[in-house]
């Protein structure tokens, strides 16, 4: 489409899918275990018939939104962007901000549609909306989530052998010596070639972090992920002056607001930018602008997203300048089925972008009929 054909482009509808979609195997944190996921999928059409896809995760117990949340937030918002050019993205979101407080699964799901859709508009993929790639690939973080020493090893040796090079045990739900002992055999499965990391998803007070900080120092962890409460930012401070391996922020960076506070305290080394949280790539863009000037490192978390979603993700990182840590967006790959015709690519431990209009994906309707959530 034309450049001037885009400009007198309107959104003309927004319909949602809420589904629930299974996992391959459970996924075990400190926050609870989950089988699967509840998403929330926003179809935007234009009065073209152009068409631009986002989502959301229901993950309560990390951001607050229910499924039921999510679908109100959606519905709350829809007005903000529905007449409106998709090229007007800044206007859409700044008016969703003024309508809503926080909501930022909603306002992301919305967002990321209208990003999808212009893309599809200019006939370009997203990613050159924001200046270009960095990088023809993205390097994968798995996790060994099972919180069974047996099960965990044999998952880190398919995923080595898979060609992944950066694993991420959960810990947290066991004692913190289990925990110890856990990362200190999976760090003998793989060796000094992978990156290892550890997320406690705010499972400990300081006390007990401080433990296992000191019974994995010989592990030569690339990070310690969320040790404490969201809250305990001193908490975290006070670990960082102990540690040898970098603390990180993920629960306790959502927002601007949050890095700032973060910055404050010297809190953390590196946070993770999860689009789910801070509402979409325009306000995870400002995050990492804020982290980058601070000196903080930034890596990208997931919350286990179909392509959808997944694609939004890669296309941020890619189009940014400061991921060099690589990123857990796995989601398509750990899901029973994908939502999506086809699945962005992993291959080889790397993930890839489409060259495809948009994010590149198209919205299986068999699938989503097929985990459909009735209302």
């Amino acid at each position: 489409m034309s450049g001037n054909s885009a400009n007198k482009t309107k959104i003309s509808s927004i319909d949602m899918f809420p589904v629930r979609i299974p996992f391959l195997r459970p996924h075990k944190i400190a926050l609870g275990s989950a089988e699967g996921r509840e998403v929330l999928i926003v179809r935007m059409t234009a009065d073209n018939g152009l068409v631009g896809l986002g989502e959301a995760i229901a993950h309560p117990a990390f951001s607050g939104e229910t499924l039921g949340a999510l679908k109100a937030g959606v519905n709350c918002l829809a007005e903000c962007a529905l007449g409106e050019n998709p090229m007007n993205l800044n206007k859409i979101c700044t008016s969703m901000d003024h309508k809503l407080y926080a909501n930022y699964g909603a306002k992301g799901a919305i967002e990321t549609a209208v990003l999808d859709l212009l893309g599809r508009c200019l006939d370009t993929p997203v990613y050159n909306l924001f200046g270009g790639i960095t990088k023809d690939r993205f390097p994968v973080s798995r996790s060994a989530s099972h919180s069974d020493l047996e099960k965990d090893i044999a998952e880190v040796r398919e995923y080595m052998e898979e060609g992944y090079r950066i694993i991420k045990v959960k810990v947290g739900v066991l004692s913190v010596g289990e925990d110890v002992e856990r990362v200190k055999a999976i760090r003998e499965v793989t060796g000094s070639k992978v990156s290892l990391r550890a997320d406690a998803n705010q499972g400990w007070d300081v006390p007990t972090a401080l433990k296992f900080i000191r019974g994995v120092e010989d592990c030569g962890l690339e990070f310690l992920e969320q040790p404490v409460a969201k809250s305990n930012l001193d908490g975290m401070a006070y670990l960082r002056t102990k540690s040898l391996t970098p603390i990180l922020a993920d629960e306790s960076a959502a927002t601007e607001h949050d890095v700032l506070e973060i910055i404050k305290k010297g809190a953390a080394d590196f946070i993770s930018i999860k689009l789910v949280k801070s509402g979409g790539i325009l306000a995870a863009r400002r995050i990492a602008t804020l982290a980058d000037c601070a000196g903080i490192k930034c890596y990208l978390g997931s919350q286990t997203e179909t392509s959808i979603g997944t694609a939004a993700g890669l296309h941020y990182a890619l189009s940014a300048n400061c991921f060099d840590y690589g990123g857990e967006i796995y989601g398509p790959a750990f899901f029973l089925k994908d939502i999506t015709k086809s699945s962005v690519r992993i291959e080889g431990g790397d993930i890839y972008p489409s060259q495809e209009p948009g994010f590149g994906v198209e919205l299986d309707m068999d699938r989503v009929r097929e985990f459909a959530i009735a209302d």
